[in-house]
């Protein structure tokens, strides 16, 4: 389901300049790259709170995405369990330099149309890793015979680099 919260009409008849609210995204109504297991879904906890020049929001937001280590290309589940904040203001950003709290805002282009689908697809994207790892000591794939070096280690590196060691013809001739 694609969510596009009006938060114009959300906060038409409230007292409070508050609303709390749950969601859950599939994976496939994010439009995520391939890598991503479509099987899979994002709940989200949303804090939304009407200021005078906008709107103040912060999500948490809960997965499981299913990625391949970079090293030793096995498949690992990894939980994805964040927190982001935006500010989605009523006013156009001012040209010019922009300053840190610039970077945790937006502007509502479509009157107060919030896409909440397109926010959590960036958000997912921004949180995951660019070098997945399945664990921080993975030893990866012997670049010489191929096997993944966490289920059997090998020695083919030591083996190389004696074989192409300025010391090899040496050591050829210590052995005759």
């Amino acid at each position: 389901m694609h969510y596009i919260l009006n938060l114009k009409n959300e906060f038409k008849n409230k007292e409070e300049n508050f609303i709390e609210k749950d969601y859950e995204i599939s994976f496939r109504d994010l439009d995520l790259p391939s890598e991503y297991s479509s099987d899979k879904d994002v709940k989200i906890h949303m804090y939304i709170i009407k200021e005078k020049d906008g709107y103040a929001i912060s999500m948490d937001f809960k997965s499981n995405i299913n990625l391949e280590c970079s090293r030793c290309l096995e498949h690992f589940d990894m939980d994805l369990s964040e927190t982001s904040n935006i500010f989605l203001s009523k006013k156009k950003l001012q040209s010019g330099e922009l300053h840190k709290a610039d970077l945790d805002m937006k502007y509502l282009e479509d009157e107060e149309h919030f896409d909440l689908n397109e926010f959590v697809r960036e958000e997912i994207l921004v949180k995951t890793p660019m070098k997945p790892l399945c664990d921080e000591n993975c030893k990866g794939i012997c670049p010489i015979c191929g096997a993944n070096r966490n289920e059997n280690p090998c020695d083919c590196e030591k083996k190389e680099r004696r074989k192409n060691s300025p010391f090899a013809k040496l050591e050829k001739l210590l052995k005759k």
